[in-house]
């Protein structure tokens, strides 16, 4: 039987794939032909070929042994290349021959037993001799010949499948680990978002990177840990004793974290990692009371073993509601690790970017997690949705998935999404103490928060180091970004940023996908080093103080009600004003909502059901904003908080009850009334002449305000790219002095244009104001007369024009050509081959794949005959970077065809 796969291209005309006699069988085995023997002096014959290079190798003597007498053949003999290494490969009974001009095959061949098989050039040739051992013989005695250029037995050389998907593990656990692999174990269909690692693993584990457990320290006997944890550079920084292990007696937080970033795969026993053949090494900088070592202390940590640890994880940071910012010390030693470290390369520094968004706390509080050496990492739960949790902030770069408990509904109740499955503590000590499975935590018992997320980017990280150990920093970076994909397309806040690439202050570019991060690793050219530019003033300004409003018009508003002072909310903020649309009482609103309010204003009391769900009758009436008015006190305002809000697809703000209540009577008394959302807000533009290509964004800010929870911060680039680096908070005993800002969203968009930094107070009371700001902007140096971000020389050279900007995807490779350039493809033809890969994905069931982009549509079509054409099996859109098929081998037909059109559907 014989299984074709034909697929129908635009850039190729016809491209098959023919599997013949038991191959997918054959698909989860190696087929490196291996065989080892000692090379004994008395066993062995050297003998010398032209390659056309000379080659010595060492040659069995008895053909007949071992593999070879059990398939009874003397058509091939062993051999290994002196020196080389161990690994053996196979001669054949043919010998590949070459003469220079003028040489005749007839005189070469006059007393020779080889006789002419094939002639493949004008003076190349296959011979073919009566068996192995005497085409040997004959390729050393031709290659000392005169007028012979090459002469060589036929080689079969080692070589295994490079599956585009790996098998799956035999690890126990391996499907509770929903984190890296999310389908239906009958069918392969997905139950949901997962890291896609079987793509990165399909010839990548980690092997020969070392990755640091910075933590309170990890169970390294765990048996499924102990493999990847020699001990070498293990080192507890409280005691400086040579110990990896907690200081604290259930100290679980650092075996969990291991677990997630290299357990051991494929030991029949519990838990793989994302790296599952990297080494790791426990750092200790917790004691027992769980307080960190000291700033000089940590400084040793950060910069330890630089060139020979290449990743560092950190999942701790800030634990307070105030800023924390980086030590001279500590600072120091980043600076050293990332430039020094990795013989230059610099170390990745992995950093969770925090659970406290229910108390308003943000990223760039913390001079940790806000550091861009440093990769900060958010949180997303099963569904794709940014957890509960996660600290929001401009500086994290991506996200990886976690559990994400007692979670708030618009309706009132709580629900749990999936914690992580990961390594414990042994025994009762654990978090889980089941006797069965006490090693290991998951469900109840699992591990969560961006502790668990960040750990999954170091375990990738390891896997991208593996692929290409030559890149930098920087490169790491820069490769997660193009590889991160947003999970929740009804999250508000993603924005698009001037180089097309969606960002988010929850996730940042969203979680990558491991296979792609991979393949860009290996594809990738190191970026030029990084320079900077910038702009500042200094002089003093005012802050509007109370600056959030709820603007009235229409025929004789009261003066009391035509600017309402606003509470923020977790909603979408209104930095731009909103439209000025009319205004609708509609009273408590605690049922869906019968009027139409499309290109109108909900006004709404609070009382009865939560503010959550007023919100969403709003906007599922479609509501542009919704104004909240107190149902108590007179002047007092509250923050309308809650996860389950910042998902409202509206803005929605809180005023007092006076306000509200007037408003009401208003509307009840006038028709056309409008309202406007608006921040009255501080505004400085900073000019930037020169051009680079975006990376970090730094704002440093002298503010002299008394208290730190009234001010809202942002950075608005040239592109129209808004970064909130400072927003309502719970800290209102803090002043807010000088501090820097940093931010991700602004990766590859241009540099030069007008920058604006936008300053409000969003509470009364308390006055501020902004002594000077300080812009520094990090990256790479372009020439970009049209200030779209990529080097006009790279357009005009591949593309003949500056009318295609970044986000473009002119050959429709889904590839966008901000892309292209950065790995120095065609930008006009599509550079990857349109290879179909078949790989088991379980002993049932193969999983067909090839290239694809967003465009387009694809159907999968089975037949018994190859020239006909079959009946449809499945249809799909394009999707980016892969299509793929699920196939139970039972029900296989003889022949399968995939067909593409450029069309959105046949």
């Amino acid at each position: 039987m014989a299984i074709s796969f034909k697929a129908y291209n635009p850039w190729r005309d016809v491209k098959s794939l023919a599997l013949t006699g038991g191959i997918l069988a054959a698909l989860a085995v190696s087929t490196c032909l291996l065989v080892t023997a000692a090379d004994e002096t008395n066993r062995t014959l050297h003998l010398r070929f032209l390659e056309p290079q000379a080659a010595t190798y060492a040659v069995d003597k008895a053909p007949n042994e071992g593999l070879l007498s059990a398939r009874e053949r003397t058509d091939e003999i062993r051999a290994r290349r002196m020196p080389g290494p161990p690994e053996h490969i196979v001669l054949r009974d043919r010998v590949v021959l070459g003469l220079a001009d003028g040489v005749r095959i007839d005189t070469v061949l006059s007393d020779s037993p080889l006789r002419v098989s094939r002639r493949v050039g004008p003076s190349l040739f296959v011979l073919q001799a009566p068996d192995a051992m005497t085409a040997a013989l004959e390729a050393d005695r031709l290659a000392c010949m005169q007028g012979v250029v090459i002469s060589h037995p036929v080689r079969k050389r080692p070589a295994k499948l490079h599956w585009r998907y790996a098998p799956a593990p035999n690890d126990t656990y391996f499907t509770r680990q929903w984190h890296l692999e999310n389908r239906d174990p009958a069918t392969g269909a997905p139950l949901g978002f997962d890291l896609g690692i079987r793509s990165a693993w399909a010839d990548n584990l980690g092997d020969g990177v070392i990755i640091a457990i910075v933590d309170e320290g990890v169970a390294t006997s765990h048996p499924d840990l102990a493999g990847n944890m020699p001990g070498t550079y293990d080192h507890n920084f409280v005691n400086g004793s040579s110990s990896g292990t907690p200081m604290r007696l259930q100290g679980s937080h650092g075996t969990a974290v291991a677990g997630l970033v290299a357990a051991v795969g494929n030991n029949s026993r519990g838990v793989i990692g994302v790296a599952p053949r990297a080494s790791m090494t426990s750092w200790v900088v917790f004691d027992a009371n769980e307080y960190m070592v000291d700033e000089e202390t940590m400084m040793d940590a950060l910069q330890y073993c630089s060139n020979v640890v290449s990743i560092q994880n950190h999942s701790w940071g800030n634990a307070s509601v105030g800023q924390l910012a980086l030590g001279v010390l500590e600072d120091q030693a980043i600076e050293n690790a990332v430039t020094t470290g990795r013989n230059g390369l610099g170390v990745i520094m992995v950093r969770s970017a925090g659970n406290d968004w229910q108390s308003g706390n943000d990223v760039n509080d913390d001079g940790y997690g806000q550091d861009p050496r440093a990769i900060a990492v958010g949180a997303v739960r099963v569904t794709g949705r940014a957890t509960s949790y996660t600290t929001p902030g401009a500086p994290v770069l991506v996200a990886a998935f976690s559990g994400d408990d007692d979670v708030a509904t618009p309706t009132g109740v709580t629900t749990n999404y999936i914690q992580l499955c990961t390594t414990d503590l042994q025994g009762a000590l654990g978090r889980n103490t089941d006797p069965v499975t006490g090693d290991y935590g998951f469900d109840s018992t699992g591990f969560g928060g961006t502790s668990g997320s960040a750990p999954q980017i170091s375990g990738l990280c390891a896997l991208m180091l593996n692929a290409n150990p030559n890149l930098t920093w920087r490169d790491v970076q820069q490769i997660l970004v193009l590889s991160a994909w947003q999970l929740d397309a009804a999250d508000p806040d993603t924005k698009v940023n001037g180089a097309g690439l969606p960002v988010n202050h929850r996730v940042g570019f969203g979680v990558p996908d491991a296979g792609q991060a991979v393949r860009l690793a290996r594809w990738w050219h190191n970026r030029p080093l990084r320079t900077s530019t910038g702009a500042s003033i200094r002089r003093s300004w005012n802050i509007p103080d109370d600056g959030l409003r709820v603007l009235v018009f229409g025929p004789n508003v009261p003066s009391s009600i035509q600017s309402i002072p606003a509470y923020p909310s977790d909603a979408p903020h209104p930095d731009n004003p909103t439209k000025t649309v009319p205004i609708v009482d509609v009273g408590q609103a605690t049922e869906p909502i019968a009027i139409d309010l499309k290109g109108k204003a909900a006004l709404i009391q609070r009382g009865v059901n939560y503010f959550a769900q007023k919100i969403s009758y709003a906007a599922a009436a479609g509501a542009e904003f919704a104004v909240v008015y107190n149902n108590t006190g007179s002047t007092d305002r509250v923050f309308m908080a809650g996860a389950d809000l910042a998902f409202a697809p509206i803005p929605a703000v809180f005023i007092d009850r006076v306000s509200g209540e007037a408003l009401r009577n208003y509307l009840a008394s006038s028709s056309n009334v409008l309202a406007q959302l608006l921040l009255n807000s501080l505004s400085i533009n900073l000019e930037v002449t020169e051009n680079l290509s975006c990376e970090h964004v730094k704002l440093r800010v002298f503010f002299n305000h008394p208290r730190r929870a009234d001010v809202r911060l942002a950075l608005v680039s040239p592109s129209g790219t808004r970064s909130v680096l400072h927003h309502f908070n719970e800290d209102v005993s803090s002043p807010l002095g000088d501090w820097t800002f940093y931010s991700t969203h602004h990766f590859f968009e241009p540099s030069a244009g007008t920058w604006r930094v936008e300053v409000g107070d969003e509470q009364p009371g308390q006055t501020g104001k902004v002594n000077g700001v300080e812009l520094t902007i990090y990256g790479v140096p372009i020439t970009d007369t049209d200030r779209d971000g990529l080097d006009d020389d790279w357009e005009m050279n591949h593309v003949g024009t500056l009318d295609f900007g970044p986000a473009a995807d002119i050959d429709r490779d889904g590839y966008s050509n901000l892309v292209e350039w950065l790995l120095e493809w065609d930008p006009l033809a599509p550079d990857l081959p349109f290879q179909i890969d078949l790989s088991m994905w379980s002993s049932s069931i193969a999983r067909l794949s090839w290239p694809s982009s967003r465009s387009g549509h694809y159907q999968m079509l089975g037949t018994s005959a190859i020239d006909k054409t079959g009946s449809i099996i499945a249809s799909q859109p394009g999707r980016f970077p892969e299509m793929e098929f699920f196939l139970p081998l039972t029900n296989l037909t003889e022949f399968i065809q995939v067909k593409y059109d450029l069309r959105e559907s046949f």
